[in-house]
């Protein structure tokens, strides 16, 4: 950052803002040193992240935490879900008598 935007962060930085700099610099080189603990949290609304386990079995990489969660009304309306009417592909998949819980391609 500061070689990208050095200007940026030069004398003319009003005081105020070179000191929320210097101390998001000083926490940031905290967590790259590992001096600091830190967590990564990824609110991925399509579920496009991977992040692999530091273990062979993801049940031993307990530094690893994922939960399960339902997007927001707001998410779904950004992404254009809210207005989508899927009641004609319900109909035609609750006719093939499949349920939820079967595999149709079993």
């Amino acid at each position: 950052l500061e070689r990208v935007h050095g200007f940026t962060f030069g004398d003319s930085l009003d005081e105020s803002k070179k000191n929320k700099w210097l101390d998001f610099k000083a926490r940031l080189n905290k967590i790259l040193s590992m001096t600091e603990p830190w967590s990564l949290i990824l609110d991925d609304a399509l579920a496009n992240s991977f992040i692999a386990p530091a273990t062979d079995d993801i049940k031993d990489d307990h530094q690893l935490i994922f939960e399960e969660y339902e997007r927001s009304w707001e998410q779904n309306e950004e992404l254009g879900l809210n207005d989508i009417d899927t009641s004609s592909a319900d109909a035609a998949y609750n006719s093939t008598g499949v349920t939820s819980n079967e595999n149709p391609q079993e």
